[in-house]
């Protein structure tokens, strides 16, 4: 009788807990995923399901010309080369298949569903016709065919080990034992002592912070305890995705700022065009005096555009909502929140800023728009409406900032396989990580929208062919009972 009762477990079922399963029990191991919720998908349920990737048919339809090579280029030109080239490379050369792969499970990407989610000009951002729910679906479904059993409100507290090597993991008085164990338990956004620790710029904003994968109650970083208790390297200080939200409603998922406000620092003056992808708005924010930023307008500009959610949708979810319509912002002035007066200089001065430079900064914005009908100084697009000037009283002035969390990118640290190592750079035997649980993938820039979801699949697709094959290698070698 074989000492072990799998194969692989894998512990968390999101896009790269699924595909880590999947190809696992394609090489013919048994798979068992363990979940801490009562139902599979992860994050990835809830998501936008937008992955990114190049050189695609869907790109193609669509008549865009991209490469892995661009791609790849582009991630590390963006954060300067601080960032892993062999898994950035594998990820560029291995997107195409990607969305090939979830194509054939029954994933749709549409043509007309192609969007810009990063900063290079490029359509990368291949959204599911289904969205989040799609991707987790078809990975649920084909995980089932393949005979991939799971556990669910199974929370993991324990890894087993022998001889310095990974041989199952332990739930309450529960032991499960497989010679291999992936790790794709997400990030950890819902904990606050992990975000003081692993991600301070997002802790900062205090009470105002919160994550989108709220819905996700166990994205408490959970990868990270379970790595450091066998002494993993833990990497990716202070990284991960922080979004722009004037912090009115935590019920409001926003990533970007209309395009019809003028952001100004403490100082009084813009720092970016306001309508910045949310690959690096937030980013931008965050370098400020007092890591936030005030949104100046009036109330015809506000009338005028507040019903448009155009801005606050670029991926054609039809989930959008939004803070800057005219019944919240006047609520938030009735409460104290938002500033507003009858003048810019008042506005201002109500705001703690330096009203002359506020007047100065707004002034110059109204001449570029009505002289020359375009943003001079940062380029600002209007998403498709004329620009308008800040000039009819009433103005108000909302504080921003950057203090959703899209996700958190501290993490457990991998070789090319997506085996753990341990803090001398050792591999950890047995023990592979995927997902938002990596700490060695992101950089300090979010390279664009679609490669959380994007790496999860590649590289859990990846750890569990290699934890399969490895596992089918330890069960040959076992002694005949």
């Amino acid at each position: 009788m074989s000492a072990f009762d799998y194969d692989v477990i894998v512990i968390g079922s999101g896009a790269a807990g699924l595909s880590a399963a999947i190809e696992a029990a394609e090489t013919g191991a048994s798979v068992m995923v363990v979940e801490a919720d009562d139902h599979l998908g992860g994050a990835t349920r809830n998501s936008t399901g937008v992955v990114y990737a190049a050189d695609t048919k869907t790109q193609a339809e669509a008549g865009v010309e991209d490469s892995a090579d661009a791609l790849y280029d582009y991630v590390l030109v963006l954060n300067q080369y601080a960032v892993r080239p062999d898994l950035i490379r594998m990820y560029a050369d291995r997107s195409s298949g990607m969305v090939d792969w979830l194509t054939s499970l029954g994933c749709e990407f549409p043509a007309n569903m192609l969007v810009h989610s990063d900063v290079s000009g490029v359509e990368r951002g291949h959204t599911s016709k289904t969205f989040g729910l799609g991707i987790s679906d078809v990975l649920i479904n084909r995980a089932g065919v393949l005979g991939v059993e799971t556990a669910l409100g199974t929370r993991v507290d324990g890894l087993l080990m022998e001889d310095g090597r990974t041989v199952g993991i332990r739930s309450g008085e529960t032991e499960l034992r497989a010679p291999c164990v992936v790790i794709a338990t997400g990030g950890f956004g819902n904990s606050p002592e992990m975000l003081a620790k692993w991600f301070p710029s997002a802790a900062y904003h205090g009470e105002r912070t919160w994550a989108v994968h709220r819905d996700a109650p166990f994205i408490l970083g959970d990868g990270i305890t379970l790595g450091e208790s066998v002494d993993a390297q833990i990497t990716g200080y202070d990284r991960g995705l922080i979004q722009p939200t004037p912090c009115f409603d935590s019920r409001y998922v926003e990533a970007f700022l209309p395009p019809w406000i003028v952001a100004v620092n403490e100082s009084g003056k813009r720092f970016m065009a306001e309508w910045d992808s949310y690959a690096v708005c937030g980013y931008l924010i965050n370098e400020q005096p007092g890591r936030r930023c005030w949104a100046i307008f009036d109330r015809k500009t506000m009338v005028e555009n507040g019903d448009d959610l155009s801005y606050a949708d670029p991926y054609n979810s039809g989930l959008a909502t939004s803070s800057w319509e005219e019944i919240t912002i006047e609520r938030e002035v009735e409460k104290g929140v938002v500033h507003k007066a009858d003048t810019i200089r008042e506005v201002a001065a109500m705001a703690g800023l330096d009203a002359d430079a506020v007047e100065e900064t707004i002034r110059v914005y109204n001449r570029d728009i009505e002289e020359f009908g375009e943003d001079r100084v940062f380029r600002k697009d209007g998403n498709g409406r004329p620009l308008s000037p800040v000039k009819e009283a009433p103005f108000y002035a909302v504080e921003v900032r950057p203090a959703i969390i899209g996700f958190t990118a501290a993490g457990l640290d991998v070789n090319a396989d997506m085996q753990v190592l341990d803090t001398r750079g050792k591999v950890i035997e047995g023990l592979y990580a995927a997902g938002e649980t990596l700490g060695c993938f992101h950089g300090k820039r979010y390279a664009g929208g679609g490669t959380s979801i994007g790496s999860a699949v590649i590289f859990g697709r990846h750890a569990g062919t290699v934890a399969g094959e490895q596992a089918l290698a330890a069960r040959s070698s076992e002694p005949a009972a």
